[in-house]
């Protein structure tokens, strides 16, 4: 059977367009591609993320409520019997679209201390991928701290320094709005880090390395981080600062310098801050990773970092209402 050019423009146009939505629902549905989290720009934050999403990215569960947070919705001034942790953070406490909500360590938190005590808890995850203190305390200028009688710092060595730029969001990084489809975002945004061929130098500009700050960017940063811990001080019962490792920290066994800085000023504010490194140091020596690259932690990462403050929490913290439950039975 002879076929016409006509016929043969038509099917070479249908495959096409099976082609082309083929792999759009490769792309949506398997790769989980065409629906990122997106961020807005502050003029005092910065940025963060664009409160109420619901969104579903590398099939993970990620949602936003009314503020930003990563975290279920509630009301801004407290209602009945509650106990209320705020917890601060950069992305090693959010998670990124990587780890499922469910997976959090603010989640877990949440969880285990509602099956500790008939009150209600609300657990807050105030962060975003490379925060720091300027944006801690830009935060809490703008939203306060929603009544909490617990306020948590999880704070690595590098954050001593990490000011806000307030340049320019990088849509590669802080996407501020949807793809045209799932398929074109994997072409043009993760193609070329996986193909070197077609490897671009916006591509190149992601990788992040490690710049010896400035005397001005250390003493910005910890005078901003300062501020915030005095804010928290003034408005929560209690304040409490974990120290967060990377796992080459780890392997080498010394922190870098941020930490000791971190340490210092905390300890003359009157906060004793937290390592993480022993829980992190175990879990490694156990055969089990808790890192998904030399700084995020994976799901086994999430659950020592909610076991440690779990851990760590005040005796008397659910001591809200007159009456006082035990946090640690075991003790």
């Amino acid at each position: 059977m002879k076929v016409s050019k006509k016929q043969l423009g038509l099917l070479l146009i249908t495959g096409a367009i099976l082609i082309i939505a083929g792999g759009e629902l490769f792309a949506r549905y398997y790769l989980g591609l065409g629906t990122p989290p997106l961020s807005i720009a502050d003029p005092q934050i910065e940025y963060l993320f664009k409160p109420d999403q619901d969104v579903y990215r590398f099939r993970n569960h990620f949602f936003t409520n009314h503020y930003g947070m990563r975290s279920n919705a509630f009301p801004e001034k407290r209602e009945g019997h509650e106990l209320r942790v705020m917890i601060f953070g950069d992305s090693v406490l959010n998670g990124g679209n990587l780890t499922d909500q469910t997976d959090l360590a603010t989640n877990i938190l949440q969880k285990n201390l509602t099956e500790l005590t008939a009150n209600n808890i609300v657990v807050g995850n105030i962060s975003a991928g490379s925060w720091g203190p300027g944006n801690w305390l830009a935060y809490v200028k703008k939203y306060g701290f929603f009544d909490a009688d617990i306020v948590i710092l999880v704070i690595s060595s590098h954050d001593y320094a990490d000011n806000p730029t307030f340049e320019p969001l990088n849509q590669n990084t802080h996407p501020t709005e949807r793809p045209f489809s799932a398929l074109t975002e994997g072409i043009t945004r993760y193609l070329p880090r996986y193909l070197p061929y077609f490897a671009s130098s916006e591509s190149a500009k992601e990788t992040d390395h490690f710049v010896e700050p400035t005397t001005e960017q250390v003493t910005k940063g910890l005078e901003d981080l300062k501020s915030f811990l005095d804010l928290a001080k003034n408005s929560a019962k209690s304040v409490l600062v974990f120290q967060h490792w990377e796992r080459d920290e780890i392997k080498k066994g010394k922190a870098k310098p941020g930490n000791e800085r971190i340490r210092d000023l905390c300890e003359s504010m009157g906060i004793s801050p937290i390592e993480l490194e022993p829980y992190f140091k175990k879990s490694i020596g156990s055969g089990k990773n808790p890192y998904r690259d030399n700084i995020h932690p994976n799901q086994a990462g999430q659950q020592l970092i909610a076991k440690a403050i779990l851990e760590n929490l005040p005796d008397n913290a659910m001591h809200t209402d007159g009456n006082s439950a035990a946090l640690h039975p075991c003790r």
